[in-house]
């Protein structure tokens, strides 16, 4: 903020931000609330992944949840682009990207021909960069158990107060879907 008001974020090249709109380490809002808000008209852009809005556990959401992402953004046009990577319909795990350029007031939706796991609601802060074959947190490792636990495979069921690393930890969502 005191660069924006010292003038010298003009200065400051392009941002890309690749952010989940559920994220516990790092908050959505704060990125665009105090850091988007004041960049300068210099081809940023922030991507956005909404929650799996056609998940079969959404009657277990916030209600909030189902326009989190609307309700997060300001309206446009704004002096960066968006692209929220969404649901292309509430009833489809088929998902598209909905782009609005810089300055502009018009949304163009793209298919992206991928599609949310029917298991999965949301993204980790970390769920980008790993691609599906990753041994470690990968959906399809390559090579399972290369580091002696593939965790993008295992689904935890049982008794509370059993592991070493606490469940909350290891249900929020490492696998990947994009990559």
């Amino acid at each position: 903020m005191q660069l924006a008001r010292d003038g010298e974020i003009r200065g400051l090249p392009p941002l890309m931000t690749f952010q989940s709109i559920l994220d516990s380490t790092v908050s959505t809002r704060a990125v665009v609330n105090a850091l988007y808000r004041y960049l300068p008209d210099n081809g940023s852009q922030l991507v956005i992944f909404d929650i799996n809005q056609a998940a079969n556990l959404r009657a277990l959401f916030r209600p909030a949840l189902y326009s989190a992402v609307n309700d997060l953004l300001p309206a446009a046009p704004r002096p960066y682009a968006t692209t929220v990577i969404t649901n292309a319909s509430p009833t489809t795990y088929d998902v598209v990207a909905r782009i609005t350029p810089a300055d502009q007031t018009n949304e163009v939706t793209r298919p992206l021909h991928l599609a949310w796991p029917q298991d999965m609601y949301s993204l980790s802060h970390i769920a980008v960069p790993f691609p599906l074959t990753d041994s470690l947190y990968g959906r399809e490792p390559t090579e399972k158990n290369l580091y002696g636990i593939s965790l993008g495979i295992i689904s935890l069921r049982g008794e509370t107060a059993s592991l070493t690393v606490g469940l909350d930890t290891l249900m929020r969502y490492l696998n990947r879907f994009l990559i």
